[in-house]
């Protein structure tokens, strides 16, 4: 190095830097390629899905919407179908020319009845939690359930073992009837467009997934109805809300964990059902910093550690006229008994009410969907629900 001058040197460090900068920045643009063909796939995939989940259910909405279009005939119906752009779906051609349904009504064969149940899942909030969904051929099903578990003890040398034995009940279940009607412009079913199967086939979702949230969550099994969480709960596992400071809000929540835990509850698929008033209270409530609480955790879809969903079909109105509910439910131990057929009428000239007011179909020239769902629900075991009553969070 001693023979080298200064600009040698300086050279040297230039072409070193140069070097080094040159191999960095291919290096990056190897990068970014490569984050640019994933983040492509990804697209691409994201794009997949999303085609795949809005052809789910569109062949049950094509068989529903021409049923409707034909009045309910079978026949007609598949001559429809056929005549729609691109030939329609051959299986919906296939399940109404091999039908036996009359005029009026027709059931939905299984295979497309079964995507509009998975389509309930996200629409309804107690599917959306995961329970146990469980087939019922029958129109019955039966599950066993241990009321009381066996005890261990200890004996000394020489002495009997004592005799212990579990205590075994019977959860039983049999389909209930839900029926709900769709108001669908005739306008609607006259245009051919696929576009229009997916109106049809969301407005029969929500329909269906409304009452049958309620009905899993608050119907006292009276009237020909499922009984809901809310009458399935043990009573030592329902109490008064505390209040609405974050220190009532924390002993209500603590208290519904507890009244899971504290009774064994295996806390498999543990999750909080609430209205969302109470969902917005929780989410806006601070503490003495003015720091959000529950905000960030809530903004994950989680509320200490376990899933949340909200839904209106938890009153806001009740007691005093501002009082709520929440529910803590472990979601293993609830059952969903489905008779997977959905029973399909269709008529121009029936009339139905809407806010109170009797509508007449011909009169609005639309034709009037009820769909038929049969199911019923349950609780494997009553403490696997805990429920605050009382709540005023946010009212």
């Amino acid at each position: 190095m001693s023979g080298l001058t200064k600009e040698a040197v300086q050279k040297m460090l230039d072409d070193t830097i140069k070097s080094a900068f040159d191999i960095s920045l291919n290096d990056l643009r190897e990068q970014q390629t490569k984050n640019m063909e994933v983040m492509m796939l990804a697209l691409a995939k994201d794009r997949s899905q999303l085609a795949k989940d809005q052809d789910k259910g569109a062949k049950a909405a094509q068989l529903v919407r021409a049923l409707a279009a034909c009045r309910g005939s079978a026949s007609d119906a598949a001559k429809y179908v056929k005549q729609l752009k691109g030939g329609g779906d051959a299986s919906v051609i296939k399940a109404l020319e091999a039908s036996t349904g009359t005029a009026g009504g027709f059931l939905v064969p299984t295979e497309l009845s079964s995507e509009i149940i998975e389509l309930l899942r996200p629409a309804a909030v107690v599917r959306r939690m995961n329970p146990l969904v469980l087939p019922m051929d029958n129109g019955a099903l039966q599950i066993s359930k241990i009321t009381a578990g066996a005890t261990g003890g200890y004996s000394g040398e020489n002495e009997d073992i004592g005799e212990d034995a579990e205590a075994f009940g019977m959860l039983n279940l049999s389909w209930k009837k839900l029926s709900r009607l769709v108001p669908l412009s005739n306008d609607l079913l006259r245009f051919a467009a696929a576009s229009a199967d997916t109106v049809v086939r969301d407005d029969l979702i929500q329909a269906l997934a409304q009452r049958e949230d309620q009905a899993f969550i608050r119907d006292d099994g009276t009237a020909g109805t499922p009984k809901g969480m809310r009458y399935w709960a043990n009573a030592a596992n329902v109490s008064a809300s505390a209040g609405t400071t974050l220190a009532n809000v924390v002993t209500d929540i603590t208290a519904l964990i507890n009244g899971l835990e504290n009774n064994d509850v295996r806390m498999i698929r543990p999750g909080w059902l609430l209205s969302p008033r109470s969902k917005n209270y929780l989410i806006s409530i601070r503490d003495s910093n003015g720091q959000f609480v529950f905000r960030d955790e809530m903004n994950k879809g989680m509320l200490f550690g376990w899933p949340y969903a909200a839904t209106n079909n938890i009153p806001n109105n009740l007691g005093g006229g501002t009082e709520s509910e929440v529910y803590f439910v472990d979601f293993a131990d609830a059952v969903i008994a489905e008779a997977s057929e959905l029973i399909i009428d269709a008529s121009d000239q029936a009339s139905y009410v809407s806010s109170g007011t009797l509508v007449s179909a011909y009169s609005k020239d639309q034709t009037v969907i009820r769909a038929i769902a049969r199911h019923d629900f349950g609780m494997r075991h009553d403490y696997s629900v805990a429920i605050k009553t009382g709540v005023t969070w946010g009212a």
